[in-house]
C-alpha cells in the first residue's frame, strides 16, 4: 500500500510539473503574439523558438562545456595509470636487483642465490614492496580523483548552461521524480564507492604484496583454508519525494520563473496596447 502511495505521489508530481512546463510554453506563445502583428509571423517565430529551446540549446550547453572545461578521456587515464604501474614495477625490480647484489656480496661476477639468501632477500624486500604498493595505490587514486573532478566540473557547467531553457529544467526534474536521473546515478556511484571501501578494508588490504609480486614474477602461495564469503553489494536506497524536490529545487524555481516572468511581460504588453 505504501509503495502504491509513493508511486501515486510521484505520478501526481510529474503531472503538475508537466502542466507547469506547458504553462511556460503557453506564456512564450502569448508573449510572442503580443509583440507581432500577423499570425503567420508569430507562428514562424514560435516554431523557431521551440526548435532552439527544445532541440538545440539543451545539447549546446554540454557541447560548450566540453570547450570551456575539457577533460581527459578514459583511455588517456588508463594509459597514465598503466605507465605509472610499469614505472613502479621497473623501479621495484631495480631495488630487488640491488638487494640481491648486496646479499650476494663477495661472490664475484657469478652470483648464486641459495635458499637462505632468497629468504633474506624476501625479508628485505617486504617493506620496499609495501612502500611501492602504497605509492601505486595513492598515485592511482590521485589520478582517478583528478579525472572525476574534471568530469564533474564539465557536467556542472553543461547542466548550468543548458538550464537557460525550460526544457532542460523539465528533463532534470522529471527524471529525478521518475528515479532515473542524476540523483539516482549519484546514489549508485556513492553506494559503489562505499562498497569498494568496505571490500578494500576487509579483503583487498590483506593482499598487500600480490600486485607487486605479480610485476616481479614471484610465485604467490595463497592460503585458502580460511576463505570467507565476500559481502554482497548493498541495496540502493530510494530517495524520498521531499529529498527529490529539495535536490531539484532550482529546476522547479526556474520553471516557475519562466512562467511568471513571460506571462507578466505578455500581459503588460497587452494592457499597453489596449490602452
Amino acid at each position: 500500500m505504501k509503495h502504491a502511495e509513493k508511486i501515486f505521489d510521484r505520478v501526481l508530481s510529474l503531472t503538475i510539473v508537466s502542466l507547469l512546463y506547458i504553462a511556460v510554453f503557453f506564456a512564450i506563445g502569448i508573449t510572442i503574439s503580443t509583440y507581432l502583428d500577423t499570425a503567420k509571423t508569430a507562428l514562424i517565430v514560435v516554431f523557431t523558438v521551440w526548435v532552439f529551446v527544445v532541440m538545440i540549446v539543451p545539447r549546446g550547453g554540454f557541447i560548450a562545456a566540453k570547450v570551456i572545461a575539457p577533460k581527459r578521456t578514459e583511455e588517456s587515464v588508463y594509459m597514465e595509470k598503466r605507465a605509472l604501474r610499469n614505472n613502479l614495477a621497473q623501479a621495484l625490480q631495480d631495488e630487488k636487483f640491488k638487494t640481491m647484489q648486496d646479499v650476494a656480496k663477495g661472490q664475484g661476477r657469478r652470483i648464486t642465490i641459495t635458499g637462505e639468501m632468497q629468504e633474506e632477500i624476501q625479508e628485505r624486500m617486504k617493506p620496499v614492496e609495501e612502500t611501492y604498493r602504497l605509492k601505486l595505490q595513492n598515485e592511482s587514486d590521485k589520478i582517478d580523483k583528478n579525472y572525476q573532478r574534471e568530469k564533474k566540473r564539465q557536467e556542472f557547467i553543461g547542466e548550468t548552461l543548458s538550464r537557460i531553457t525550460p526544457t532542460s529544467s523539465l528533463i532534470y526534474l522529471a527524471t529525478n521524480l521518475a528515479q532515473t536521473g542524476k540523483i539516482k546515478k549519484d546514489n549508485f556511484f556513492q553506494t559503489g564507492e562505499r562498497y569498494y571501501s568496505q571490500l578494500d578494508a576487509e579483503y583487498f588490504s590483506k593482499m598487500s604484496n600480490q600486485l607487486m609480486n605479480l610485476f616481479t614474477r614471484r610465485v604467490i602461495h595463497i592460503d585458502t583454508s580460511n576463505n570467507e564469503k565476500i559481502l554482497p553489494p548493498p541495496d540502493l536506497e530510494d530517495t524520498s519525494l521531499a529529498d527529490t524536490f529539495r535536490h531539484s529545487l532550482i529546476d522547479l524555481l526556474l520553471l516557475c520563473f519562466f512562467a511568471v516572468v513571460l506571462t507578466t511581460v505578455a500581459f503588460l504588453k497587452f494592457f499597453r496596447l489596449d490602452i
